[in-house]
């Protein structure tokens, strides 16, 4: 009579060695703070700096950032959500946060404890804010957010003034700024410059009715590289504080010289040799022309490397470049070692960063997936374990 066998459960020992993660995060804060510094000394010094933090830091993780960059001087921070300010709160950061994106109306109490500064940009969300103001005994700082053409968040800048004046008459709610943003300062220079006027013109109504808009600001990364006329009184830096830059050198002239400040690794897990016509990953899109030699590495899609880098990006191992072959899948992707000597199991592999004297940049890999540098960084999953250089940074007191 057969009997089912059960396999016996592998004991797991008290205090042992937790097993390398199979891909990892390296972020590099003192690099990030040299970042900030070389932005602060790109702008003027009447301008002050909101170092925008959203999406996980743009994918080097929240705090960790967060803190480098109060550490380097920041003294204004940007976040997405409530959700994040309030992580950040938790966290010990001093700094003033603005949360750039649209609260919940049951979200207003947290604003006031944790006091953050929040975006508004219409009536029902500034009533929140004031009757949980008054709750709490306590003033609010709020920033309206002027639709100059983004057809997004905020009030159409025809109404601004107005939706301004009704929210100054509100208790328990000050109008600390204004400000709006560019929906195509990378891609046509008219088009923002049209936004600015709109936004200037409205500056100008405040103005003439009297009513103080105090900080003014339009300029993200784009606009604080290329629109110096668009710096006002204070500039929103995000990518640039990753040393990713949305524009080409010698697009605008000289660009503040940054440093990538994270690397994505993995290690070699298999290696195979494919003989000439047979193919690699679903669908067979590459073919070997040639006895081919096949690097597994357990990065996929699901950690954030795109599956639009199949077949166009490549890797780093031992110094030189493997080129990704098949399609990206979930979980892994394949490379191309046949010209790389010594390659082994093991073998440590960089995807973003660098290796040696090479290097593949965000910019790069949002070239061959026909992307932006944003989208590529912030899409790194926050499965991946990061891992901080220095984990400590002195604290400038």
């Amino acid at each position: 009579m057969n009997k089912t066998q059960t396999q016996p459960a592998v004991p797991i020992a008290v205090g042992a060695a937790e097993p390398d993660p199979p891909v990892w995060i390296e972020v590099d804060l003192q690099a990030i703070q040299r970042n900030f510094r070389r932005v602060r000394s790109f702008v003027p010094a009447s301008v002050r700096i909101l170092s925008v933090v959203k999406a996980n830091a743009y994918g080097h993780g929240l705090v960790p950032v967060a803190q480098a960059l109060e550490g380097a001087g920041a003294d204004f921070l940007g976040v997405a959500s409530v959700a994040e300010g309030v992580l950040l709160r938790q966290a010990g950061l001093r700094s003033a946060i603005l949360v750039l994106g649209n609260p919940l109306p049951e979200e207003a109490g947290l604003i006031l404890d944790s006091d953050l500064t929040q975006a508004i940009g219409d009536w029902d969300c500034a009533r929140a804010l004031s009757a949980a103001a008054q709750a709490a005994g306590r003033e609010v700082s709020v920033h309206l957010k002027v639709d100059t053409g983004m057809g997004r968040y905020g009030v159409w800048h025809e109404e601004a003034l107005e939706l301004a004046s009704r929210i100054r008459a509100l208790p328990g709610v000050r109008l600390g700024g204004v400000f709006t943003h560019f929906a195509k300062a990378g891609t046509s220079v008219e088009a923002s410059r049209a936004q600015l006027n709109h936004f200037e013109a409205l500056l100008a109504r405040f103005r003439a009715a009297g009513v103080s808009t105090g900080l003014t600001h339009a300029a993200n990364s784009v606009g604080t590289l290329r629109f110096p006329e668009a710096h006002l009184n204070l500039v929103r830096p995000g990518l640039l504080m990753y040393g990713a830059s949305p524009i080409r050198a010698g697009e605008d002239g000289p660009l503040p010289e940054l440093e990538g400040a994270l690397t994505l690794k993995s290690r070699v897990h298999f290696l195979k040799t494919i003989p000439v016509g047979r193919t690699v990953s679903y669908g067979g899109t590459f073919k070997a022309q040639r006895p081919t030699v096949v690097a597994t590495i357990p990065v996929g899609y699901a950690h954030g490397y795109s599956r639009a880098l199949s077949n166009r990006a490549r890797l780093l191992i031992g110094g030189h470049s493997a080129p990704v072959i098949g399609l990206v899948t979930m979980e892994d992707l394949m490379c191309d070692v046949t010209d790389i000597p010594g390659v082994r199991v093991g073998a440590e592999a960089v995807l973003i960063g660098r290796q040696g004297s090479r290097r593949i940049k965000a910019e790069e890999l949002a070239r061959h997936a026909r992307t932006i540098p944003y989208e590529i960084l912030a899409g790194l999953s926050a499965r991946i374990p990061r891992r901080y250089a220095p984990q400590t940074l002195p604290d400038r007191g």
